[in-house]
């Protein structure tokens, strides 16, 4: 056990990092480096004796430390040192289930309704305060090990960390890599601050990146790669809002989705900022393989994000006011996904509310004839949504013959799993943006580039009351109200002004 100063100045002086009262180093309480050691007693005695004396810092010197589940306390930041590894066991035996049935907290995964149970986590930190992670050090999972390979959507897997009904948490500086499931979950939580991290994750099935429910929460700086949602807010209690958030200046890596609200959306979202971020596919061509050939995909073989941007609001909840602006993406099969549906019904019955939408300054290079997509219900329409400085290029095209294809009539799956190719299908009647049950719609200065010539036109709207579109661009013309560039049905108040 060592005193320190209140900072410590990293060589590369780049970074910083403030040390909480006293330092534990876990060889002082039997940790070492030797992989036929498991670590979890060493290091939870130093969490455990750090804690009953006030607090302080728990130090993961350089090297590699095999361990199972740790948990976290109140007054506790687990350190990690350049060169450190905490590695995590291939032994399903070392992630104990941890109770959580009382926060009654929602699945992730498993959207059965009920109450998740019991949880696993490499890092659990359950209700503690004044907590996190730090360091220029390596958090690794066991997500590749044989045990855990037990395939899509299935629960019991270990997430790398865990944090529930926790107040003043910071993650920063460290690499986060491998898990088997959900990378990082910050559940039920507030204050939280996320900065500088590198977080990777392809070696097993639904490993979303950054999994964010919680109240008054900074992200920053942040690089994160994985193999499903790559940031991916959820809204998972009855009585917490996911509100109060800042993201900015992150790159966004993903074959499943860039930034996505829900699909878990029980109280709902508000208040939430993201600016300043990229959006491209995974560094990995694997797993999430879209069946779909090459009439509706360019280079289907090749791995792409399947939308850039998706809003649910589909379990009951409030979504409103939610600005997202000056994101790039590329390779998406679609830009936008907005959606209201009824999956599940809030405790009155009532379905989902959407409202105040401001997407701005887009750049997206789409891969697909999929269509944006903004839809609510019949009777719960989307409201108040704004797109502006938006410039979209795709590189296929539908020829006249190939509309016969075309289902004459769009479903729509309002219970089922809300997504652009399941929802309303692969073969949508606009080229740009299929609009359906929104009342107050403004597009704004929005340019449509295409590769091949298409047939559809750019604009479908079927009940939508109240859209107007200003200094619109479809290939080099602008928008003008007709068919052939704009399809009205069941609609009012149409307006294009150029």
């Amino acid at each position: 056990m060592k005193n320190h100063n209140v900072l410590i100045l990293s060589v590369a002086f780049l970074f910083s990092y403030q040390v909480f009262g006293q330092q534990y180093d876990i060889r002082d309480f039997g940790a070492r480096t030797d992989t036929t050691f498991l670590n979890t007693k060493a290091i939870q005695s130093a969490i455990d004796q750090c804690a009953g004396k006030g607090g302080g810092e728990v130090l993961v010197p350089a090297g590699t430390y095999y361990t199972g589940t740790i948990f976290l306390k109140s007054n506790v930041f687990l350190h990690l040192s350049a060169g450190s590894v905490l590695q995590g066991s291939y032994n399903p035996a070392d992630y104990p289930e941890h109770t959580i049935l009382s926060a009654k907290k929602y699945g992730t995964i498993t959207h059965n309704g009920l109450y998740v149970e019991k949880m696993k986590a490499l890092v659990i930190t359950d209700r503690a305060t004044h907590t996190g992670i730090i360091g220029l050090g390596t958090l690794k999972g066991p997500g590749e090990g044989k045990a855990f390979q037990l395939g899509l959507n299935k629960d019991g897997k270990p997430k790398n960390i865990f944090f529930i009904g926790c107040r003043d948490v910071l993650l920063e500086g460290i690499s986060i890599l491998n898990s088997a499931q959900v990378t990082v979950s910050i559940s039920g939580c507030e204050r939280v601050t996320i900065n500088k991290i590198y977080l990777r994750s392809w070696v097993n099935w639904n490993c979303d990146g950054l999994d964010i429910d919680g109240k008054d929460v900074i992200i920053s700086n942040c690089r994160i790669d994985s193999e499903d949602d790559a940031l991916c807010f959820k809204s998972e209690y009855l009585d917490k809002f996911c509100e109060n958030i800042t993201v900015t200046n992150c790159v966004l890596s993903s074959i499943c989705n860039g930034i996505k609200f829900g699909t878990g959306s029980r109280s709902g979202f508000r208040n939430i900022t993201v600016t300043n971020c990229v959006i491209r596919k995974g560094s990995v061509n694997g797993y999430r393989h879209w069946p779909m050939t090459v009439s509706i995909v360019h280079r289907p073989e090749e791995t792409s994000v399947n939308t850039g941007i998706v809003i649910l609001g589909v379990d009951g909840g409030i979504v409103e006011n939610i600005n997202i602006s000056d994101i790039i993406m590329t390779d998406v099969l679609s830009p936008i996904f907005i959606r209201v549906g009824k999956r599940f019904l809030n405790p009155d019955k009532k379905t989902s509310v959407m409202r105040h939408i401001n997407i701005q300054n887009i750049r997206a290079e789409t891969r697909s004839i999929i269509p944006s997509i903004l839809a609510g219900l019949e009777e719960s329409p989307a409201e108040d949504i704004r797109l502006s400085n938006i410039r979209i290029t795709i590189p296929k095209g539908v020829a006249a013959d190939s509309l016969r294809t075309f289902p004459a009539i769009v479903r729509e799956d309002v219970k089922g799993y809300p997504e652009n190719r399941l929802t309303f299908g692969t073969k949508l009647p606009a080229s740009a943006f299929y609009i359906r049950h929104v009342n107050g719609l403004t597009i704004d200065d929005v340019v449509v580039t295409y590769g091949e010539p298409d047939a559809r036109p750019a604009f479908y709207v079927d009940d939508v009351r109240g859209l107007k579109l200003r200094n619109v661009v479809i290939g080099d013309k602008k928008l003008e109200k007709m068919d052939a560039m704009l399809t009205e049905k069941n609609s009012e108040r149409i307006e294009v002004m150029n």
